[in-house]
């Protein structure tokens, strides 16, 4: 199966992905550059941001992650998308729609 999702790097905009391989304790997520993630994110599972991971990502390939999930609830700030981070960050992405931050 494959589901859509979407990253959330502290201070950025979300970015899409697909996932794969999904279970308790990880993933294997699709993404346009392994390489460029960094070693910790959000997964937001649901568009409006309640179902969320923080992760750890184990193993990188070009296009694909794979990633477990630790432990606790992720953070999210007020607008209930993104992890807290900077005024300016947030206000760039509360109103956002997380099918179009690609």
């Amino acid at each position: 199966m494959r589901y859509s999702a979407w990253l959330a790097f502290e201070g950025d905009k979300l970015h899409g992905c697909a996932l794969h391989d999904i279970s308790e304790t990880g993933a294997r997520i699709d993404v346009e550059d392994g390489e460029a993630l960094p070693d910790r994110f959000v997964l937001l599972l649901s568009a409006n941001g309640s179902a969320r991971r923080k992760c750890r990502v184990v193993w990188r390939q070009p296009n694909q992650i794979g990633v477990t999930f630790e432990p606790g609830l992720a953070p999210i700030d007020r607008a209930g998308l993104v992890p807290a981070a900077d005024a300016d960050a947030r206000s760039e992405t509360a109103g956002a729609d997380p099918s179009e931050t690609v």
